[in-house]
């Protein structure tokens, strides 16, 4: 895959540069801000900034979310370095893909993992995306990029994990009071989409806290910057989550916590919501509900427990009726179904006057069932298809991970992994064979700081991904017996190095500049992949490399701020000497704006940038290079009658262009104004 010529990358990198040096020459406050590389990441192990993790890592917090005015899952990831949208551009026909690896039509959904408060979710169905849920549910969002994710995660994140939290009762109570009231809506023009949201959090008693939340959100479907109305692009949904936490005795430290959301969709739509391949209509409920109990023990800030445990409920479920597209079926239905268990202690040792160590051990239990009833027009209930098959799978896993720190200037992370799988065939499968596997994935990562100002890390990984029951158990019409049960899993070697910059104090005191560079080698062999008409549904074929570089840069003043993600991405099936078709274009995303915070004022530009991406195999899925514009401004007073008030706006694609994102399979959306207001009371 041949990336930016050297001349294009150069001029993209000194063109970030030269945006984050201007801006910190004209830069006019004086005071520490905030800054994205410099947040608590806490799904890596030990709480540590994002930019001392020796890990590719990005965490969006409640402002970045509520700055996208997302209407779907997709626009709250899509300015990530390496991480893209792919297939639909409905809430309903979007996968993901971390650095040419994915979910969706063309990629197994479990080469990134994605969980909700610590539940992984899981879906699969032929022309269907990937995840279901509201952007309006979460207050963070951290996306793990690589292998070295699945120690503590979970075998098989060959491409990385994604780790969406949901909004807590304490997001909204302030002091003392017992309970308080946000609602929130918007409107887009292009889709005439709106939506709407209240939250309700209260503190009944001393140590309990309570938080209640419903969504509705509804659009027509776009049109892109030629005027052409993209189907399908709309969305129908509701969403409510209920969520508490009782600190037992009064310690923070100390609690048991429980939450349950649902998100659905029943709406009559075209059959095919990846790729809009097909038009035939079909009347498509979506439901997803996931359910949790946790229980966090630090003993009383104990050195060696500090011990979280949860239990969880998923289903997954799609409901089709009222469609031609399955000839003499009236109703299917598309299920995943989970119990899942984790528990996890973490230690501290001191080791000596400049050695401290953490280690996390942990167990983990999932068991999924994988249903698909039909209802024939003689009313006669049938299993799975042959290219569905039901069935269910268990995982179990061990894991260790340890952290050696030295004077803070060193930090070593060894980690092993240890899975086992069973997989058994359901109704419908003409084959009684169980499958297991088992697997040990080993890790290491370093970070060294030289001093404040300059940082090294690297990383080495070996992770396995094992076969699922789609993968094993899917076969051809025309063949009752062409199964893969002798498929192999897939397996990751994965190189990362990288370096860090910090400057405080650049032009002026209190601010900084932060930047963060991560290059990738991903070497996997035993690729899984859809077979021929001949081979089993599913094969291995050999092995792919993934390689590639992504650059986080930021600079903060008090008043002024400016973001640069930068990711250059190839891959090549090493077999055939081909390009893959999973690989992002080039691309470039910038920021800046100006905050006036004694108004509560903030405002900016931000930009997208794209490479042409014609190194691909299929001639036909080359996209060109675009450029696109948005403008944002916010205001959130800080203090009178209208405190708690948050009102934002934005126009994105001011040049109404007409565009595709490389791996959605339709065109993006052209020219459309956001307005979105809130108060919290």
């Amino acid at each position: 895959m041949k990336l930016l010529s050297p001349r294009s990358r150069t001029a993209l990198l000194a063109g970030a540069s030269t945006l984050l040096l201007a801006t910190a020459v004209q830069a006019q406050d004086d005071s520490t801000a905030k800054l994205s590389l410099g947040r608590v990441i806490v799904s890596a192990g030990a709480e540590k900034v994002a930019i001392d993790t020796p890990q590719a890592v990005t965490s969006l917090d409640q402002d970045d979310i509520d700055d996208t005015q997302a209407s779907t899952i997709g626009d709250v990831l899509e300015g990530i370095p390496g991480v893209s949208v792919q297939g639909g551009v409905s809430a309903l026909g979007q996968g993901f893909n971390i650095r040419g690896l994915g979910t969706g039509v063309a990629d197994s959904d479990s080469r990134i993992l994605m969980q909700v408060d610590g539940v992984s979710k899981f879906f699969e169905q032929y022309r269907m995306g990937a995840f279901f849920s509201e952007p309006e549910l979460y207050k963070r969002v951290e996306v793990l990029r690589g292998p070295a994710s699945s120690t503590l995660y979970g075998a098989g994140a060959l491409a990385g994990v994604v780790n969406f939290t949901t909004k807590d009762a304490s997001d909204f109570l302030k002091g003392d009071d017992p309970f308080a009231v946000r609602l929130r809506g918007g409107y887009e023009t292009n889709a005439n989409a709106r939506f709407g949201s209240v939250i309700f959090a209260a503190k009944p008693v001393e140590n309990l806290d309570l938080l209640a939340m419903y969504t509705a959100r509804k659009s027509d479907h776009y049109e892109n910057g030629a005027g052409v109305e993209i189907n399908p692009s709309n969305v129908d949904s509701s969403s409510y989550l209920l969520k508490g936490r009782y600190y037992i005795g009064g310690d923070k430290g100390h609690s048991i916590w429980a939450s349950y959301q649902n998100w659905m969709s029943d709406s009559t739509q075209i059959y095919d919501q990846a790729e809009a391949f097909g038009t035939t209509p079909v009347r498509r409920k979506v439901d997803d509900d996931t359910a949790v109990i946790g229980y966090e023990n630090d003993f009383n800030g104990s050195n060696l427990f500090n011990l979280s445990a949860q239990g969880s409920y998923a289903m997954s479920k799609v409901e089709q009726r009222e469609t031609t597209f399955l000839s003499g079926v009236v109703y299917s239905e598309f299920s995943y179904e989970t119990l899942q268990g984790r528990i996890e202690n973490q230690s501290k040792f001191t080791l000596s006057p400049d050695w401290t160590a953490f280690l996390f051990v942990g167990a983990q239990a999932y068991k999924q069932e994988r249903r698909n009833p039909r209802v024939t027009t003689t009313g006669t209930t049938t299993p799975g298809a042959a290219t569905h098959p039901e069935g269910d799978m268990e995982k179990y896993g061990l894991y260790a991970q340890a952290e050696f720190v030295w004077s803070d200037k060193l930090t070593i992370i060894p980690g092993v992994r240890i899975d086992w799988t069973k997989l058994e065939p359901g109704a419908g499968v003409t084959t009684r064979t169980v499958v297991k596997d088992d697997a040990i994935s080993p890790k290491i990562a370093a970070i060294y700081a030289f001093n404040d100002t300059v940082s090294v890390f690297g990383s080495i990984a070996h992770t396995v991904r094992m076969p699922v029951l789609d993968e094993i158990y899917s076969r051809t019409s025309a063949t009752a017996t062409n199964f893969a049960l002798n498929l192999e899993p897939e397996e990751s070697d994965n190189y990362e190095v990288g370096f860090t910059l910090s400057f405080d104090g650049v032009a002026l005191p209190g601010d900084a500049v932060r930047l963060k560079t991560t290059a990738f080698r991903n070497d996997v062999s035993n690729l899984i992949t859809r077979g021929t008409a001949t081979t089993p549904y599913f094969v291995n074929v050999g092995e792919s490399r993934f390689e590639g570089v992504e650059i986080e840069a930021e600079y903060a003043s008090r008043g002024l701020f400016a973001r640069a993600g930068l990711s250059f991405i190839e891959g090549e099936d090493q077999i055939r000497n081909v390009p893959l078709n999973t690989i992002p274009a080039d691309e470039l995303n910038l920021t800046v704006g100006y905050h006036w915070l004694d108004k509560g004022v903030a405002a900016g530009w931000r930009g997208e940038f794209a490479a042409d991406q014609s190194e691909v195999s299929i001639a036909s899925e080359r996209t060109a290079g675009y450029s696109l514009h948005n403008l944002f401004v916010s205001w959130k007073p800080r203090s009178g009658l209208l405190e708690g008030l948050d009102v934002r706006a934005a126009i994105d694609n001011v040049g109404d262009k007409k565009y595709r994102r490389h791996l959605s399979s339709l065109d993006a959306e052209g020219r459309t104004f956001k307005l979105t207001v809130g108060k919290t009371f």
